[in-house]
């Protein structure tokens, strides 16, 4: 899935622990983010946790 954070597209990939996301910019597949619920939730993405669970 594909989603807009701050101006920058990121692909979003739940990681096999089930509570960890790992976001990677589209335009630079080296920059990656692993956020875990909690900072989901904070950076707005409740939604895609929620239909995760």
């Amino acid at each position: 899935m594909t989603v807009t954070h701050n101006g920058k597209q990121y692909t979003v990939t739940a990681l096999a622990s089930g509570y960890q996301w790992q976001l990677v910019e589209v335009d630079a597949p080296r920059s990656k983010l692993t956020l875990n619920r909690q900072q989901m939730i904070l950076a707005g993405f409740a939604h895609l946790v929620e239909k995760a669970a």
